[in-house]
C-alpha cells in the first residue's frame, strides 16, 4: 500500500497487515524511515516548535523579547555602563580632550588619542592600548572634524577616500 510521510511528504510502499495493524492501534498516520520517526518523538518529546529555528536562534529570539531590544545592542549597552562604572571607580572619568569629568554616561566614549585612520599602521595604532582615553563624545567628535583632519597629510587622506564630517 502507497502512503505519505508524515514528516517529509515522501510517497513510500508499507505493506498492507502493518497499515491496518498501526490503524487499528489509533495511528493515522506513517514516517518513511527511523530517521523522521525519531525527529516526530523528539518534537513531541521536547515540545518543539515548528519555526524553522534552531534551539540558540530561538534562545536568542526569547531573551530579545525579554529585554525588549537586538541582543547586540543590549550586550553593547551592558559593555559601556561596565566600562564607565570601571572608569570612575579607577579615576579615569576624566576627559582626555578638555580635562573635565564625564558625568553622563550619554558623554562617555573611548577616544584615539592619535587618530589611527590617518596612520601608517592603523590595526596596531587601533588596538594599541596606550593610545586611548576617554572622553565627552561631545570632544571626541570635535576631534574628527575638518579642522582636525585637514592637519593631517592629504595624500593619506585621498588614498583612503576618508569623508569627514
Amino acid at each position: 500500500m502507497k502512503v505519505t510521510c508524515h514528516l517529509c511528504g515522501v510517497e513510500f510502499e508499507k505493506a498492507d497487515k502493518e497499515v491496518r495493524r498501526q490503524q487499528k492501534e489509533g495511528r493515522d498516520y506513517f514516517f518513511c524511515s527511523r530517521s523522521c520517526t525519531g525527529i516526530h518523538a523528539n518534537k513531541i518529546r521536547h515540545n518543539t516548535p515548528d519555526d524553522g529555528l534552531k534551539s540558540y536562534q530561538r534562545r536568542t529570539k526569547k531573551m530579545e523579547q525579554l529585554l525588549g531590544e537586538k541582543l547586540s545592542i543590549a550586550k553593547s549597552r551592558l559593555n559601556k555602563l561596565l566600562m564607565y562604572e570601571l572608569a570612575k571607580k579607577c579615576n579615569m572619568d576624566i576627559c582626555f580632550r578638555c580635562g573635565e569629568r564625564i558625568v553622563n554616561i550619554e558623554d562617555f566614549t573611548i577616544d584615539h588619542k592619535e587618530s589611527w585612520l590617518l596612520s601608517d599602521d592603523a590595526v596596531k595604532l587601533f588596538y594599541d592600548m596606550d593610545n586611548i582615553a576617554f572622553s565627552h563624545a561631545k570632544c571626541n567628535y570635535e576631534a574628527g572634524t575638518k579642522n582636525y583632519v585637514s592637519n593631517c597629510k592629504n595624500s593619506i587622506k585621498e588614498e583612503f577616500e576618508l569623508y569627514t564630517y
